[in-house]
């Protein structure tokens, strides 16, 4: 994890950034990048440099220890200064709730097909412990292919072969869980409920923007621009709460995708609002450094807490703050707002993805595709068309 150094010089104060990476025998060693003007461009800058950073490749020795300890060990080297922060946590989570008490002490090349499929049984088996239920086909597809990824690294650097390749995936069937929104009127009656300018500002935005909680977290006042009458988003970072232990209890780290770095523009409504808060805010001399939080983001318990108090006062059904950006979808789709708009400003890395994802809310699609091509054959017998622009 990057720490940030703040010292004096003649010209004034300057911000260091230093953190660790591989070096060219494998062995971690440390990096510093200085000079930054403040803490914001060292993040920026220590983000830039890991963007273009390439680890180099660890070769195997003579007689390479093939314990899974051992290699993971290596493994988990190579993905520290490849990873996000946000990977890097859930593959650490991963292998250490599912993997690791499986697996540590054992000699990878000398186990069998039949370990890797007792290990999927007992997976496939295992019970979560918050919900008292087995876990989902999503959620164990995914640690099964943590495990498989590491061990197609291990085949290509030591020769040691990925047996999980030929064991086979149970399939579970599940029934679909159906996507919990609120339609615009609820979302009304919920802002309506709120009575202070910080909170009521904050849901709106994740509402009429569409955006992650995330990346509005990590907003500054600097990524609000007024353009016209409308206040722009400039989206090109996220706040994450997977620190793997460090210090501070948030990181602030480029988005995952290339396609989440967008601008998101907000509608007439929010002019005012935004306009009081920002007011708000100068008259109490709050940090510009977060939109929402001053020096640091909102803590998640806290605006967790005060959306639960909100939706009970406004008497709307409960559904997670996350589902504001379905609802936000879904309120562009019965709008009928063209999917590749709605894709590019949810940041999506492809349209199959959005619709994917919101199939459900066009399930009157079939219909209207029906009524069309009947209403376009009647035109033409009727002699009022002469063809279709399909």
């Amino acid at each position: 994890m990057p720490s940030y150094l703040t010292r004096k010089t003649k010209s004034g104060t300057i911000v260091d950034v230093r953190f660790r990476i591989l070096g060219e025998d494998g062995k971690e060693i440390n990096k510093r990048l200085c000079g930054f003007p403040n803490k914001r461009a060292a993040q920026q800058g220590y983000l830039d440099f890991m963007k273009s950073y390439t680890p180099p490749v660890i070769e195997p020795s003579a007689n390479q220890d093939s314990s899974f300890d051992h290699l993971f060990n290596l493994y988990k080297k190579k993905c520290s200064v490849e990873l996000a922060p946000s990977s890097q946590y859930d593959l650490n989570w991963i292998f250490e709730r599912f993997i690791i008490p499986h697996f540590s002490g054992k000699d990878l090349s000398m186990l069998k097909k039949a370990d890797y499929a007792a290990w999927q049984a007992e997976l496939w088996s295992s019970i979560n412990p918050k919900t008292g239920t087995l876990y989902t086909q999503k959620y164990l597809t995914k640690i099964r292919s943590q495990l498989s990824t590491f061990l197609s690294w291990c085949e290509e650097l030591y020769d040691i072969p990925n047996l999980m390749k030929t064991v086979r995936k149970p399939r579970k069937k599940e029934s679909k869980r159906e996507m919990q929104i609120w339609e615009l009127g609820e979302f009304l009656q919920f802002q309506e409920s709120i009575d202070d300018v910080f909170w009521k500002t904050f849901f709106m935005t994740l509402f009429y923007s569409g955006c992650r909680v995330g990346e509005v977290l990590a907003l500054s006042d600097y990524d609000l621009r007024l353009i016209d009458k409308n206040y722009t988003l400039t989206i090109n970072k996220g706040v994450s709460r997977k620190t793997n232990g460090a210090k501070e209890k948030f990181l602030v780290a480029a988005p995952k995708t290339e396609t989440s770095n967008r601008s998101v523009i907000l509608p007439d409504l929010m002019t005012e609002q935004l306009n009081d808060y920002l007011h708000f805010k100068h008259e109490n001399k709050i940090s510009p450094t977060f939109l929402f939080g001053g020096d640091k983001p909102i803590p998640q318990r806290t605006y967790q807490r005060h959306f639960e108090e909100y939706s009970r006062i406004a008497g709307v059904k409960k559904i997670r703050i996350h589902d504001l950006r379905h609802s936000h979808a879904s309120l562009l789709i019965h709008l009928n707002v063209p999917i590749t708009v709605i894709s590019k400003r949810l940041g999506h890395s492809s349209v199959k993805m959005t619709l994917e994802k919101y199939a459900h809310c066009y399930s009157e699609g079939d219909n209207l595709a029906i009524n069309a091509i009947s209403q376009a054959v009647t035109d033409i017998n009727c002699g009022t068309n002469h063809g279709t622009n399909l």
